[in-house]
């Protein structure tokens, strides 16, 4: 009797929440946030750094200014056409494998780009490295999140967005570095080795660090377990709980199934059937609230930010310029240099602008503390989304309003809305299935890019031309996802350890 006893508390059954917190914390969720932040950092750099390598390019590759458009347009062409792919390969194939794949082949992509003959080829190769490179922007959180207890998940994944801002500071400086300082030329036959060639060779790099930094971390063991992978799951489990410094014996011999909404289906089906299991459910209900309330978030974030992101570098250059009357506050500056645009420097085949620099420095600096800041109350989301969409619709308003340069920080204050990245995707892991978690936050990245893309075409013309009703409008689109925030779920407060 006594043996029927010991068995039964042996073979105890553990949900996973139980399990997964049973691993401790330590080495392995240090490191796992390490290298899902490189990754996510190096995503970052292969999309956005084009803006700077084109106008540097310019010249030796003979660009006239319809191609210079459509090299700088690649990098946002490719994760709009590979988001859904990203996510069914997520739910269905697993979440490091998405990151190894899209990190090694991007990194091999980037790399062949240094050595473009033409603009043609440098096209192809940035369109589908950002293609592969893109899966990142999500699924990363997902693997994150899945792999780490409860009680650090949210903590970890606001610092993991946080080094996003870290990218555009990174490839400005490395370009001011490399493009500005050095001199050199090698005829190596059909292309001439120059510094703007070694400066992406030297951007493709985190690339190939985040592919290595992957393969000493595990699949995610709450993927394993919904794809009825008991014993992976488990294993995957015991080998966390012992990186973790762990040197007891790790006490879950047995974990109970996920009891979660659209339970992974072994069953073998159609490839157009299994996209439409993994598609459909997050626009029916009880999944299409969030959907759509997430996305619509997203547009607000995404479509602001990212239109007025691009006019950061001419701001900062105005502004610190003696010539000209800005007293009047922003509206005075754009209207007085109307016909500078964020293309501007292209000009220049050479420019990269100091003044720039230490703008994006700053700003970079400022958002990544506000992200490390945010990060001390992680179980707050939906007040961290009241807030800072709040304080952006404000400072949108005060735009209009303030004269001389102080006009200039509450420009900044607006683009905090970029900051919304760390919560919004971090819903993402916590409102949808296991199973449909990986597609949601996917199309989740397709939409930030569509809106960003979108932002930047339709505010560019008005902002020359009406600057305040511009940014009047724009005050009302934050206040409109200030009330959206409102929808999410209420905030958990965090269980006392």
């Amino acid at each position: 009797m006594a043996l029927v006893i010991e068995e039964a508390r042996v073979k105890k059954s553990y949900n996973f929440d139980e399990a997964i917190d049973l691993t401790g914390t330590g080495w392995y969720n240090t490191g796992l946030l390490a290298a899902t932040s490189i990754s996510i950092l190096a995503m970052c750099i292969d999309i956005f750094s084009l803006s700077i390598v084109v106008p540097l390019c310019s010249c030796d590759l003979q660009l006239d200014l319809m191609q210079k458009s459509i090299l700088v347009s690649m990098p946002f062409l490719g994760p709009v056409f590979t988001a859904y792919c990203w996510g069914y390969v997520s739910d269905t194939q697993g979440r490091r494998l998405s990151l190894l794949l899209g990190m090694s082949v991007s990194f091999l992509m980037s790399t062949l780009s240094a050595f473009s003959p033409n603009w043609i080829v440098m096209a192809i190769c940035k369109f589908l490295g950002t293609c592969f490179c893109s899966s990142a922007q999500s699924v990363t959180f997902a693997l994150l999140g899945e792999s780490c207890p409860e009680r650090i998940k949210g903590k970890y994944m606001l610092v993991m967005s946080s080094i996003v801002h870290q990218g555009m500071a990174i490839y400005h400086v490395l370009a001011y570095l490399i493009a500005h300082n050095l001199d050199f030329s090698y005829d190596l036959g059909l292309i001439k080795f120059v510094p703007w060639r070694l400066l992406i060779l030297v951007l493709a790099l985190p690339l190939g660090l985040s592919a290595m930094a992957l393969m000493f971390f595990y699949e995610s063991p709450k993927f394993l377990l919904n794809a009825g992978r008991e014993d992976e799951a488990l294993e995957v489990l015991r080998r966390i709980y012992r990186r973790n410094c762990k040197k007891t014996e790790y006490p879950v011999e047995k974990l109970e199934k996920l009891n979660e909404k659209g339970n992974f289906q072994t069953e073998k089906v159609s490839r157009l059937q299994s996209l439409r299991d993994q598609t459909v459910p997050l626009f029916k209900p009880p999944l299409l609230f969030n959907t759509i309330l997430l996305y619509c978030l997203l547009v607000v974030a995404y479509g602001v930010s990212g239109s007025l992101y691009i006019w950061l570098p001419f701001i900062a250059t105005a502004y610190t310029s003696d010539s000209g009357d800005y007293s009047q506050g922003l509206c005075s500056v754009i209207s007085q240099n109307n016909t500078i645009s964020s293309s501007s420097v292209e000009d220049n085949c050479q420019a990269v602008n100091l003044t720039i620099v230490i703008a994006i420095l700053i700003s970079a600096n400022f958002y990544t503390f506000l992200n490390f800041l945010m990060s001390k109350v992680a179980s707050r989301k939906r007040l961290l989304m009241l807030g800072i969409l709040s304080f952006a619709s404000v400072s949108c308003f005060l735009i209009t309003v303030i004269p001389n340069r102080a006009s200039g920080i509450a420009y900044l204050g607006v683009l905090s809305t970029s900051i919304c990245m760390g919560p919004t995707f971090a819903y993402f892991v916590e409102l949808f299935p296991t199973s449909y978690r990986g597609m949601a936050a996917c199309l989740g990245v397709m939409v930030a890019r569509i809106s960003s893309v979108a932002g930047i075409n339709l505010v560019g013309p008005f902002i020359t031309n009406q600057c305040t009703y511009t940014f009047y409008a724009l005050t009302a689109i934050l206040i409109s996802g200030v009330l959206m925030s409102l929808l999410l779920p209420p905030d958990r407060p965090k269980a006392i350890q």
